[in-house]
């Protein structure tokens, strides 16, 4: 219970849901309050705006996705392929099973080909994350995903318990024997990811995939507001708060 009450507390923290509530704030004091009320729509409408445009969004996930250069050959040796949960669609309305989302399935890819060139184990880790809007465990998900990639399931190890970063770190310490991992996973959440690892004493190779910066071509267009680019801002603050969430609590 309480860790549902800690995501939703932090979903509503992120934007778009933290604008909105700015901006109720301020018709709520504009009342008693006209100057500060004004100014609180204000601040939310131009948050809004400036979050919606390309390149803030990228000048945000830039630094993140930066963290580490793509992985274009395969490794000399490792001893397992590690695959942190995403998220998962439960497509149980449309009498079909369940997938990983885009961004999962983006990481789980990259890590099916490592393990499957280098014939080592290809640890999924992952459980229920947004236990108020789902049921499923990540993890179960990506290896049904896997072995239709062709992943075999003699290299399959599965981890589907933990809910976070932290989590998955301890819980694939206790399953891997050697300390030299590749981990597959988003390009913007590596930095976090390859610290946490590292301190359950592995050495990490990282494999960064799903990158959401670009090279774009710059002009008024990119003046226009997108919510794409509100969503890929909401990732970036996200991703930057959890650092900071992280080192204040000395896990980074």
């Amino acid at each position: 219970m309480l860790f549902s009450l800690q995501k939703i507390i932090w979903f509503l923290a992120m934007p778009p849901a933290s604008l909105i509530l700015l901006m109720l704030l301020g018709m709520a004091v504009s009342g008693k309050r006209r100057k500060l009320g004004r100014a609180l729509i204000l601040a939310g409408l131009t948050l809004l705006y400036l979050l919606s445009l390309g390149p803030v969004a990228d000048l945000l996930l830039r630094p993140l996705e930066s963290a580490a250069p793509p992985l274009l050959a395969l490794p000399v040796a490792a001893d397992a392929v590690v695959v942190p949960g995403g998220g998962s669609v439960d497509l149980s309305w449309a009498g079909a099973p369940p997938v990983p989302n885009s961004e999962t399935y983006t990481r789980l890819v990259k890590g099916v080909e490592l393990a499957t060139g280098m014939k080592i184990p290809l640890v999924l880790t992952g459980g229920n994350g947004e236990p108020f809007a789902t049921t499923l465990n990540d993890a179960d998900v990506m290896a049904e995903a896997a072995y239709a990639l062709g992943a075999p399931r003699s290299l399959v190890l599965v981890e589907n318990r933990s809910r976070n970063t932290l989590e998955n770190s301890h819980a694939v310490r206790k399953l891997v024997t050697g300390d030299r991992i590749i981990l597959a996973t988003s390009a913007y959440y590596m930095k976090r990811a390859v610290i946490m690892f590292t301190r359950r004493g592995f050495t990490v190779i990282p494999a960064p995939t799903f990158h959401l910066v670009q090279t774009r071509k710059g002009g008024p267009a990119s003046l226009i507001p997108h919510a794409g680019n509100l969503a890929r801002s909401s990732v970036a603050l996200a991703e930057w708060l959890s650092l900071a969430w992280w080192g204040i609590r000395g896990e980074l």
